[in-house]
């Protein structure tokens, strides 16, 4: 294919935080060494501390500031590559995971962002996808996708003005939620998202959002929806609630305090 994308066309960019060595790349990637792909880390840590690569493809970015969007958003700022994929510093990824991507892209070379599949320890689907490639999202594709199944076209995304919004995310005033604000706000600009089935990455640990107590997670839907849907988010809170009621993942006496938080949440946002 004239044109195709390559494996160098690929880089991962990887937020961590208070690294000094490399060592913690060698788990992540168990079929080969690091240094066989191109990457480029946002440390976050403090000036006495920095991390270095005595790679050339593995860039280092030491950031004294702390969120990880602003870390992805200093990752985006400093590639240099066609394909960034994001990552973070406990996924293991998946052999053949290149392939999958340059050959998405290939296939999709309008797409700006194209969501992969992650897989969780046990080598199950990390959640419900969609059956096959789709390129024609609905909103609630968009809100599912994480961070760690994204990679985009940084050409597009820089066209297109795009960035992770800093007020969401580990570090930030509301601890989730930037993936899916990154993937609205791009859909909304006029970029096209596919979604992917190629799994990419496995990844053991519980996602924040599960593990966050009910006010807490309530709070930051309040301004999650409001960010995203105006004055329709009430209607997505109580189409959230619906949800983890049918799935047992909130319970009838805690409603009343996930939808008082949730206003707090709502009027924190609104006086920013």
């Amino acid at each position: 294919m004239a044109g195709a994308l390559k494996k160098s066309d690929i880089e991962i960019l990887l937020s961590t935080m208070n690294r000094t060595s490399l060592d913690f790349l060698v788990p992540m990637f168990p079929f080969a060494h690091f240094s066989d792909f191109n990457i480029l880390i946002v440390n976050q840590t403090t000036e006495d501390k920095p991390l270095v690569s005595p790679y050339t493809n593995i860039r280092i970015v030491n950031s004294f500031e702390l969120g990880l969007s602003r870390s992805r958003n200093l990752a985006m700022q400093n590639s240099i590559a066609h394909i960034c994929l994001f990552t973070d510093d406990d996924v293991v990824f998946i052999p053949g995971f290149q392939k999958g991507i340059l050959k998405a892209f290939n296939d999709n070379p309008e797409a700006a962002l194209i969501a992969f599949r992650a897989e969780n320890g046990a080598g199950k689907p990390y959640r419900k996808y969609a059956p096959g490639r789709t390129t024609n999202t609905t909103v609630i594709d968009r809100l599912l996708i994480l961070s760690i199944e994204m990679a985009v076209n940084r050409r597009y995304i820089a066209k297109m003005g795009i960035s992770f919004d800093e007020q969401f995310g580990l570090g930030a005033a509301y601890g989730m939620g930037e993936e899916a604000i990154f993937a609205h706000d791009l859909y909304t600009a006029g970029g096209q998202i596919v979604l992917e089935p190629h799994t990419i990455v496995s990844h053991a640990s519980q996602d924040t959002h599960s593990r966050a107590i009910v006010a807490d997670k309530y709070f930051i839907q309040g301004a999650f929806f409001s960010r995203l849907f105006g004055n329709q988010w009430l209607l997505w809170v109580f189409t959230k609630l619906a949800y983890e009621l049918k799935n047992k993942k909130i319970c009838f006496a805690n409603v009343a305090v996930a939808i008082r938080a949730a206003y707090k949440g709502r009027n924190a946002f609104k006086r920013k």
